[in-house]
């Protein structure tokens, strides 16, 4: 099999391709419209299983999840509180949900052990390996991308999940390919990488040509939601997810990887760029996430000051960040070095809880506001909105005139927050970030402004799962900041963790959209 940079190389015109998906692009063109596969009628669906995994076989999965927390007089209470776990998220209202979470805490565990079970469906197919393909309606979005399975996939066991952007190349030719060649196009790739690289599971979203891969909604949408949807079909270990794309893919791996960083361990961009405004400004999200960068000087398709600015700016916030830049080479990588960028991006395993996480946003959208365990709900001062209009894709973006900024930190129970334009806010815990047993200390641009316990809450850990996808995290526990009123600076929350209450118009877009 070709790989597929070997492939643009050896077989398409890539410049000229470049050129005209850019001129398209900039103008608002229509382009070509490959054929849209139907799901089932090709390459097999990986559906859910109609039977229940064993128990048994459940049971040791519950005990690799939970490690020390495993106890064996446990298990029926797992096994009872997962079945209802699988009624919850397949409840299509709120007051169902509310019901069956007071059933699960009824069951008697602790919020932590249900939590970390929530990644591990009862309904997992057992998959042989090769190419799969969805093309589905899911909640409000139409879901439509390959999954490639190496030997020895295993449901029981948490595999490694890396996305790769096509490229828009084998599909800008006249006629454009049918349904039938784009289907072969994607099955070459999937079983090329699955072939050279076993040990990992790997998705490529079906390319929409009049979104790409974003920063329209649809288009973002179009990468996060297959995502979200594997989750629910393999064994995805949720800390080794990682993106990867090549020029118009290396533009759209960092725009995905600054608006949803929870989601990824390590993004590698190569010959790509993010020079909007509202783009940098969220740079400092990616402290816990990797980028894995390459660019070569002699470039002419995509300059390699756009990856050099980016890199530029990263350092000087004192990010982790992988570059090499070559010669001689032009925009696309040879072999060699797309395998080196591949082993350092795997390399890579992330802290799903990790002690700093920092996010500045000038974005309206809730999700966008979130990283790891902090959230900005409101700012004390966000200007004008400002309306974008994109030059590719539906819809158009909203953002405000001032951009809103936390640096967290925790050391035990002690949280200390650096803030700027924040008004209020809410902070995420589980017991591997705090002792519950003991008060929290919580200080914010130095002054200490709360101290006092925060307890487990099934219904909030169970509203969160909705809200990032579910097992991709778990909290237990919440606690809301309000600084626009000194006589209740800190609270508990009751209310759902989905939506601020404060914030108006605005529009939720990803994972918490269905909600």
């Amino acid at each position: 099999m070709i790989p597929a940079l070997a492939l643009l190389r050896r077989h398409w015109p890539l410049i000229g391709c470049m050129l005209l998906l850019l001129v398209a692009t900039s103008h608002g063109a229509k382009l070509p419209k490959p054929g849209v596969p139907v799901q089932g009628k090709g390459d097999p669906v990986p559906a859910l299983s109609q039977d229940t995994i064993p128990r048994e076989t459940l049971v040791a999965m519950y005990r690799t999840e939970l490690g020390k927390r495993f106890h064996d007089e446990d298990a029926d209470k797992l096994y009872q509180a997962h079945e209802l776990l699988e009624q919850y998220f397949v409840a299509p209202t709120v007051g169902q949900r509310k019901t069956l979470a007071k059933a699960i805490q009824d069951v008697g565990l602790d919020a932590g052990l249900v939590g970390r079970i929530c990644r591990i469906r009862m309904h997992w197919p057992a998959l042989e390996a090769g190419a799969y393909y969805v093309n589905e309606r899911h909640g409000p979005f139409d879901v439509r991308y390959f999954l490639g399975l190496p030997k020895g996939y295993d449901r029981t066991k948490a595999w490694p999940l890396v996305i790769k952007l096509p490229a828009a190349d084998p599909f800008l030719t006249q006629p454009p390919p049918d349904a039938d060649q784009v289907v072969k196009i994607y099955n070459d790739w999937l079983a090329d990488e699955t072939t050279r690289h076993p040990d990992a599971i790997v998705l490529m979203p079906l390319l929409n040509l009049d979104e790409l891969y974003g920063p329209s909604y649809a288009g973002m949408n179009g990468v996060m939601q297959p995502i979200l949807h594997a989750a629910g079909r393999v064994n995805i270990d949720p800390a080794r997810v990682y993106l990867i794309g090549h020029s118009m893919g290396g533009h759209a791996t960092w725009n995905l990887g600054l608006h949803y960083t929870t989601y990824f361990t390590a993004i590698q961009p190569l010959a790509g760029g993010a020079g909007q405004d509202w783009q940098r400004l969220r740079l400092m999200n990616l402290r816990n996430v990797l980028p894995v960068v390459w660019h070569d000087a002699d470039d002419k398709v995509i300059k390699p000051e756009s990856s050099r600015a980016v890199v530029k700016v990263l350092r000087t916030l004192k990010a982790d960040v992988d570059y090499i830049e070559t010669k001689n080479l032009g925009h696309a990588p040879p072999e060699n070095i797309a395998e080196e960028r591949y082993q350092k991006l795997r390399a890579r395993v992330r802290d799903l809880y990790p002690a700093e996480v920092a996010i500045q946003s000038n974005r309206p959208d809730t999700l966008f506001n979130r990283n790891d365990w902090v959230q900005i709900w409101q700012e004390s001062n966000p200007g004008d909105d400002r309306r974008l209009i994109f030059h590719r894709g539906t819809g158009r973006m909203t953002v405000h005139q001032n951009s809103a900024k936390i640096e967290a930190k925790h050391e035990g129970n002690s949280i200390n927050l650096t803030i700027d334009n924040v008004e209020s806010m809410r902070l995420y815990f589980n017991d591997d970030m705090i002792d519950f047993r003991k008060p929290l200390k919580i200080s914010i641009n130095k002054k200490q402004k709360f101290e006092g316990y925060v307890k487990p809450n099934f219904e909030e850990m169970l509203n969160d799962q909705l809200f990032l996808g579910r097992g991709w995290r778990c909290y237990t526990a919440v606690l809301d900041i309000d600084l626009s009123d000194p006589g209740a600076t800190t609270r508990p929350a009751t209310n759902p963790s989905t939506k601020p209450t404060t914030r108006k118009g605005t529009i939720t877009v990803g994972p918490g959209a269905a909600d």
